[in-house]
């Protein structure tokens, strides 16, 4: 009887152990240790909660937009004022010594034509629309002495009648380009005559050629 009961006690120590180290492997399968959940950022009140996306475009300058206010501007263009004062230059260079006594701009074949007193001649001269190349030229006999004697009394020169001209024509509606421009004496009063075209309207002036004062009839 005492060998059976310790038979016994041994399977019952057996059945334990198993039960313990049972009860042990399960701790290993402990459950996984909990994940804090992810973080959102508070917003500020009021804002925008809306997703950003990258534009292409940050970073680069607006282009401006034309400036529709009304006031004319002087067109750039062949023909306009820089093109006009650049064909001046261009024939007061050619016939150093000289003087300027009508210009005219023909947009159907994109010229200037210039009449030029230089030494006791006269020069007919054709330069390209930009004002910037003579070519031609040809010699047409001596002046007329009334061209002449109005070169004499003029104070103010072609070139600056054009620019006062077209800083008079700046407040207009448009854009500004170059006509003609010719000196003439009437009833008494030596002009230069300024034709310009302001939104395909033509616009005439009269600079003084003596006191630079502008007067229109527009």
């Amino acid at each position: 009887m005492k060998h059976t009961e310790k038979i016994l006690t041994l399977s019952s120590s057996a059945v334990i152990g198993a039960l313990l180290l049972t009860g042990c492997g399960g701790d290993n399968n402990e459950p996984a240790a909990e994940v804090p959940a992810e973080t959102t950022a508070a917003v500020p009140e009021n804002e925008s909660t809306a997703e950003i996306t990258d534009d292409p475009s940050d970073g680069q300058a607006s282009t401006p937009t034309e400036d529709s206010s009304g006031s004319a501007a002087a067109s750039d263009e062949n023909g306009g004022q820089a093109a006009s004062l650049a064909a001046v230059d261009t024939l007061l260079a050619k016939y150093e010594g000289g003087d300027v006594v009508e210009l005219d701009y023909d947009r159907r074949e994109d010229v200037f034509e210039a009449d030029v007193i230089q030494d006791d001649t006269k020069h007919e001269v054709t330069l390209d629309g930009a004002g910037e190349n003579i070519t031609e030229e040809r010699e047409d006999g001596t002046p007329d002495q009334e061209d002449t004697d109005e070169l004499g009394k003029a104070s103010i020169s072609i070139k600056e009648a054009i620019e006062s001209v077209f800083d008079e024509a700046s407040s207009q509606d448009g854009t500004v380009l170059f006509d003609d421009a010719s000196l003439d004496e009437d009833n008494g009063t030596l002009n230069w005559e300024v034709e310009l075209d302001i939104n395909d309207n033509d616009a005439t002036y009269y600079v003084d050629a003596n006191t630079g004062t502008v007067n229109s009839n527009n």
